[in-house]
């Protein structure tokens, strides 16, 4: 016959064996409601700015993106030159961005640029004089040597958090991409490789897929959304948001802009405590 103490302790095995057979439910997480300024309502506060990341040969430095204009010397024009063909606020936090309606495009109107969540949205626009074609015959003609695109990338400040192997993160994100310039009777996404493109990705820990690329673009100059999920493989405690843009061709223009709710802490779930207990991590 079992003594209490025997039997409390079969009990106590069993319970440790059940928990390392069933695995734990992994707890869901909307990313809205973790990272800083999520939604760009306040700034850039609990971002920074990446751009050498992009593409280390041609993008906007620091104090470009931070301006909303030019402020240092490009590879190919002078800084009075390329002001002149990049008026207002051609990127960065709310920049000034007209789409232009082409000729034989449907559903393609002239527009102004707006957040289509909040008030607040980031973006980057390519006119066309940094040395791709000359957008006027005004313009010098383009120099040799190269491009000189005008992408972005974001990274959020890190979330702290007790995160578990199953966890999920969810985030929707909104996208918007056209044409900047003259009547080319073509949409942004027109010729192969050209396309302007957003692609959001989660780092600080190790994730099923850890980046995904937005591929439901509406009509040129139209938002639409997406929203994304990513499955953590690895345990971490802490993660961060980074969100690219990319254009790779003259008079485009792209844009983002994400889910955004008051922040609220970070919870982990029950099971996972219960799970990271009993196997020591």
């Amino acid at each position: 016959m079992n003594s209490p103490r025997r039997t409390s302790a079969l009990l106590a095995a069993a319970c440790v064996i059940a928990l390392a057979a069933f695995p734990a439910y992994a707890a869901n997480y909307n990313l809205a409601t973790m990272v800083t300024n999520s939604g760009f309502e306040t700034g850039l506060t609990g971002w920074s700015y990446t751009g050498a990341g992009v593409n280390p040969t041609t993008y906007l430095t620091a104090s470009e993106w931070s301006t909303q204009t030019w402020s240092s010397s490009s590879p190919f024009y002078s800084d009075a030159l390329l002001a002149t063909y990049y008026p207002g606020r051609p990127w960065g936090h709310d920049p000034n961005i007209t789409h232009i309606d082409q000729t034989g495009v449907p559903g393609d109107a002239t527009v102004v640029i707006a957040a289509p969540n909040g008030a607040h949205f980031v973006g980057t626009r390519q006119d066309g004089y940094e040395g791709h074609y000359r957008r006027h015959p005004s313009e010098p003609a383009q120099p040799a040597g190269g491009v000189y695109d005008t992408n972005f990338q974001l990274r959020s400040d890190a979330t702290p958090g007790t995160f578990l192997a199953g966890d999920t993160f969810t985030l929707k994100v909104w996208a918007v991409r056209g044409r900047t310039g003259q009547d080319w009777a073509q949409q942004n996404a027109s010729s192969a490789g050209s396309a302007s493109e957003v692609s959001v990705r989660l780092t600080g820990g190790t994730f099923v897929t850890p980046s995904f690329d937005f591929t439901n673009w509406a009509a040129d100059g139209v938002w639409a959304s997406q929203t994304f999920v990513w499955t953590l493989s690895a345990n971490t405690s802490s993660i961060r948001v980074q969100v690219t843009g990319q254009n790779h061709n003259h008079h485009r223009f792209v844009a983002a802009d994400l889910e955004w709710e008051p922040s609220l802490p970070t919870r982990q779930s029950t099971w996972g405590q219960v799970k990271a207990l009993y196997s020591g991590k």
